[in-house]
């Protein structure tokens, strides 16, 4: 590798670093509110906050790299043509094809560390945090622990406690459990009430209080007294903790060939098809948007009013190809056996851009004025 392909390479690792942390913190800035709300609705601290916010850079960078690839690319294009350090390196015999090589070099490094993110530790991240997500919200004790405020930590269940004293005890508790349509609403207001856990079964213990149970066929509104009740929580973790596992938690091998797919929905397996194909091809785009900005701004030649143009065509087409392998991806959910249309979008644009390098002309298209004059032939007499 020559020295000014280890130069190029240099003027785009620069801003590929400085447009991932950017684009890193913008992403990460709008993906962060549903951090916080889960963090708040659940009773947790900062630990858990910062954890959650760890566990999502792998999916925040899977769209940062593409784009910094991109844009990293093109700055270090613009900046060689403006420098007319391109102009002299077609001067010095370099071909597109050879300036086009540092390019692809960074690319492929793009390309396999996107590889690692979409095949790894996506799956791994998100399969992490979403079993977090259900032992935070199995936590009963985070989720009742909470006073003036009516909670709902469950399907057809309402809590709420008007003062937790220091040492833990409830004061003015209501329970309403709708859970079961068959039996009714039952209303369990006490006036005080403990949290307990034996052999891993949580409780709630109600002191001095009443059930109230209305049973709209007969219109009878019936009332049982007690001095002391046990409400199981058993069934509320059960229902927070069972799940399933989401396509994005599961690695390619589990998704390109699922073993439930005699057993699913035919929508259902297109889901499970197009995340395992997006992950194997979303690494692609790391190589196909710098190829397609190198073929758009060496292709251009020199123009009087700039490169802004070029650089808007090159960012228009990245983000149309991008936006493509979107909604092929999309389009997989009812017609499964278009997969390899996601293969076909980056692979396509990457042979397209290298063919356009190949057929332009060698050099800048046009010459700039200072370049006109100085091979000017002499007037006669001169």
């Amino acid at each position: 590798m020559g020295t000014l392909e280890r130069y190029m390479i240099r003027l785009t690792l620069g801003p590929l670093g400085f447009f991932v942390i950017v684009l890193t913190g913008v992403v990460w800035l709008t993906q962060s509110l549903r951090i916080i709300d889960i963090v708040v609705n659940n009773n947790q601290g900062a630990r858990v906050f910062l954890e959650f916010s760890v566990l999502l850079l792998p999916t925040v960078l899977s769209i940062v790299l593409q784009l910094g690839a991109l844009a990293a690319t093109i700055y270090m294009l613009h900046r060689l043509i403006t420098d007319s350090e391109l102009s002299a390196a077609f001067a010095g015999g370099f071909s597109k094809i050879a300036l086009t090589r540092p390019i692809a070099v960074v690319g492929l490094g793009v390309m396999a560390v996107l590889a690692i993110d979409t095949l790894y530790l996506m799956p791994t991240s998100a399969r992490v945090m979403r079993d977090r997500l259900a032992e935070i919200r199995g936590d009963i004790a985070a989720g009742l622990i909470r006073d003036g405020r009516f909670l709902t930590p469950g399907k057809g269940l309402t809590v709420y406690i008007r003062e937790i004293a220091p040492d833990g005890q409830m004061h003015g508790v209501l329970v309403k459990d709708a859970s079961d349509p068959s039996k009714g609403a039952v209303t369990y207001t006490a006036k005080k009430g403990i949290l307990t856990q034996s052999d891993s079964e949580p409780a709630l213990i109600l002191f001095n209080g009443q059930a109230q149970q209305y049973d709209a066929e007969t219109g009878r509104l019936s009332i049982l007294r007690f001095d002391r009740l046990a409400y199981d929580l058993s069934a509320l973790v059960g229902e927070a903790n069972a799940r399933h596992r989401k396509p994005s938690e599961r690695y390619f091998y589990d998704l390109i060939d699922p073993p439930e797919k005699d057993k699913v929905s035919k929508k259902a397996y297109g889901k499970l098809i197009a995340e395992g194909h997006e992950q194997l091809s979303a690494p692609l785009y790391g190589l196909a948007l710098p190829m397609i900005a190198a073929a758009v701004m060496l292709g251009a030649g020199f123009s009087r009013r700039g490169v802004g143009g070029s650089v808007a065509i090159a960012l228009a087409i990245g983000a149309l190809v991008r936006v493509s392998g979107m909604a092929a991806k999309s389009s997989l959910s009812n017609s499964p056996e278009l997969w390899p249309t996601l293969y076909a979008i980056p692979i396509l644009a990457i042979l397209v851009s290298l063919a356009y390098l190949i057929r332009s002309p060698a050099g800048l298209r046009g010459r700039s004025p200072s370049l006109s004059v100085s091979r000017a032939r002499p007037a006669p007499g001169e």
